[in-house]
């Protein structure tokens, strides 16, 4: 009979146990697991959000995403399909939104918010690129450079994992677009049943990333690393390179019609008045990183940095003033409502500002902001209704 010391006994049961456990510590696909439920999610990271019609959306790490229909009083969890974390989000109406995020994800909802589904992840990403750029596919027949682009995203696969998306743009329901980590660009039609890739339709031959996508009036804007800005008009099928001199990144841009600014690391800010043809360097005397930015009615411009100021512009950009906020965080993203309502998203979950917004009467029409009102976290139940 074998006598075992107490210690070997030990050893044995240990590894017993942890073979028994063994599945339930694979690795699984956050892009194939659902997010789950947790109660704080509104003090976690939120790294985007957007406000449209009665709504509120943030989303952040782990696939979580947020919703309050009443200014940030309260919030309630979307269910989402993924778990991968979300790093962008575009609601061109009340109904239909898309987010994107790690692994190459791109999620839709069609119920403003409430429930996502799965259009697009990195692998199929990298299948839609491949075939369209293969000598068989559309690209191959009619693009010049496809056998480059081909070879390109075969040495991407061959690193191993998939890129991440970390734009996205919708101009209406059924057009918009995604990007992210080495040109990697995607233009849907058809409200994201059906993907084209775009890398032929950019002057990018770095591959440089792209951070950020928005649009006015005017054109669609894409901005990245190296101080790239990126414009097609509306009408054109191809984005133009329009540099604005800065050699550091530049993580989005925001536009009310009449000036363009784009924003990035180290207190970057650049302001465009011909959308982008020519570009000016703003100071804003902080080294801080500007990573997010809105535009109130009349056209007040506010922008959110990693120093946990927010600064806002009432003359078209040309100048910026520092807001008064009770509490601050380093602020990922920012979206302002049309009665002054500010929601702020960054490393420490959710905050609202409540700002007094006067229109001015003279002639560019600008809004000023009088005051900021109280700062909050929100707190919440242990459901998929959170309530303060």
């Amino acid at each position: 009979m074998l006598n075992l010391s107490a210690t070997a006994r030990g050893a044995l049961l240990l590894s017993a146990l942890l073979a028994a456990s063994a599945p339930a510590l694979a690795f699984q696909d956050p892009t194939e697991v659902p997010a789950a439920r947790s109660e704080r999610m509104l003090t976690s990271p939120m790294t985007a959000v957007t406000s449209v019609g009665t709504k509120t959306i943030a989303v952040g790490q782990r696939g979580h995403i947020a919703i309050s229909e009443d200014n940030g009083q309260s919030w309630r969890q979307a269910q989402v399909p993924v778990s991968s974390d979300l790093v962008a989000v575009s609601f061109p109406s009340e109904t239909h939104g898309w987010a994107v995020g790690h692994g190459g994800v791109v999620l839709h909802s069609a119920d403003g918010g409430e429930t996502w589904q799965k259009q697009l992840d990195g692998q199929e990403a990298i299948g839609l690129v491949k075939n369209f750029y293969s000598p068989s596919g559309p690209g191959g027949r009619e693009v010049e450079e496809a056998a480059m682009y081909h070879e390109r995203e075969e040495i991407l696969v061959s690193y191993g994992g998939t890129q991440a998306l970390m734009a996205v743009h919708f101009l209406n329901e059924r057009e918009g677009f995604v990007g992210g980590l080495f040109n990697r660009l995607f233009h849907t039609t058809d409200g994201g049943a059906t993907w084209q890739p775009w890398q032929h339709r950019i002057d990018n031959p770095m591959e440089l990333h792209f951070y950020g996508i928005t649009a006015d009036d005017e054109a669609v804007y894409i901005t990245g690393e190296m101080g790239m800005v990126w414009r097609m008009r509306h009408g054109e099928e191809h984005f133009v390179e329009r540099p604005t001199g800065y050699d550091g990144t530049l993580f989005g841009s925001i536009s009310n019609g009449r000036s363009l600014v784009a924003f990035g690391m180290r207190g970057s800010v650049y302001r465009s008045p011909d959308a982008g043809d020519s570009w000016t360097r703003v100071d804003l005397g902080t080294n801080a990183g500007i990573t997010s930015g809105a535009v109130l009615p009349g056209g007040v411009m506010l922008l959110g940095a990693l120093s946990g100021e927010v600064v806002r512009s009432g003359d078209g950009g040309r100048s910026f003033q520092s807001l008064q906020l009770d509490r601050s965080m380093p602020y990922f993203g920012l979206a302002a409502r049309a009665d002054g309502q500010l929601t702020l998203v960054g490393a420490a979950g959710v905050q609202q500002e409540a700002l007094a917004v006067d229109v001015k009467t003279d002639t560019d029409k600008s809004a000023v902001v009088k005051n900021a009102g109280t700062s909050m976290i929100k707190q919440w139940g242990s459901s998929y209704g959170y309530t303060n």
